[in-house]
């Protein structure tokens, strides 16, 4: 019997079981904080409290519910001796790509000014902007920003991609490190952001990146709040330089109901939803890993503590 220990959202734990006992045989998924799950050998988890993994003698990898690990990274007391195993789910990546797409689209094409123009019953026509040649920018071109920047190519954008390495990604223009990011930024009318959260990432948009962005640029941000340097951001909107943002990470989450985001006009508030881990899509890769870890064998998708994804 493989034990695995489960911490995340109660009504997901039943579907986790379902799924996995198709690929896994002869495991059980039960709560990581109950006294079965101290006896886990692999731990399936998201966001879990402080010294969650200490006192398991069995534990042989922590397999994370979905992409991000800055949190993981924050933890102290997070066991650095287990393999920490991330989510790299094709079904995240085409959620996430949808959604960068409606928000990038629907700012494209105006949409926010003719429902606006539409309360008021006003026909105030803009002028359209061109069909082809815009200039976006993907910031994190892995595994789901290359999607993304494939399919804003395939809309007859005209694609830069930032990675923190240089790559070659056909139809798009990249850019590497800290030095290429003023080249990248440069005249950019959309950035989307699914960048980890590192110290290098940490407030990378921010005043210098706003005010090299076209004037009027949209801003998605998919990847994690403090990328944002939220005081930045605000002036820049307030001052035209930034013409929108459509945000799905925050410094902190549940964003707080005091916070400048929710009532500014230019801000489009997304709950953290732009690519929710699907167990029914993600359960292969989960088994895959426990599968490879239970046999002494190296996980595909490995976190290298070192660099922080």
């Amino acid at each position: 019997m493989i034990t695995i220990g489960f911490y995340g959202a109660a009504k997901e734990a039943a579907m986790w079981q379902r799924t996995l006992a198709e690929l896994v045989p002869d495991c059980q998924v039960v709560d990581l904080l109950s006294d079965r799950g101290r006896m886990c050998d692999v731990a399936l988890v998201w966001a879990p409290p402080p010294n969650a993994f200490a006192g398991l003698p069995n534990l042989k990898a922590i397999i994370l519910q979905g992409q991000g690990v800055d949190h993981m990274m924050a933890d102290e007391t997070a066991p650095r001796d287990v393999p920490l195993i991330r989510l790299v789910d094709p079904d995240m990546s085409d959620a996430l790509s949808h959604w960068a797409i409606l928000n990038a689209l629907d700012f494209w094409r105006n949409g926010q000014h003719y429902r606006d123009q539409q309360q008021q019953r006003k026909w105030t026509p803009l002028p359209q902007r061109r069909s082809r040649g815009g200039i976006v920018g993907v910031m994190g071109v892995g595994a789901i920003g290359s999607v993304i920047a494939g399919r804003f190519a395939a809309l007859g954008f005209h694609v830069r991609g930032w990675a923190r390495t240089p790559r070659i990604l056909d139809g798009v223009d990249i850019f590497a490190g800290m030095e290429g990011l003023d080249a990248f930024a440069d005249g950019a009318e959309i950035i989307v952001s699914v960048l980890p959260l590192t110290p290098q990432t940490t407030a990378i948009m921010n005043k210098d990146f706003f005010g090299r962005l076209a004037k009027g640029a949209f801003i998605i941000n998919g990847g994690r709040g403090p990328q944002i340097d939220d005081d930045h951001l605000l002036a820049a909107l307030d001052s035209g330089q930034v013409g929108g943002a459509a945000l799905d990470v925050f410094r902190s989450e549940p964003l707080p109901a005091d916070h400048a985001f929710w009532s500014h006009p230019k801000i489009s508030v997304w709950p953290h939803v732009a690519a929710q881990t699907n167990p029914a899509t993600a359960a292969r890769q989960v088994a895959d890993a426990i599968t490879a870890v239970m046999a002494g064998k190296e996980p595909a998708n490995r976190v290298d503590w070192s660099r922080g994804y």
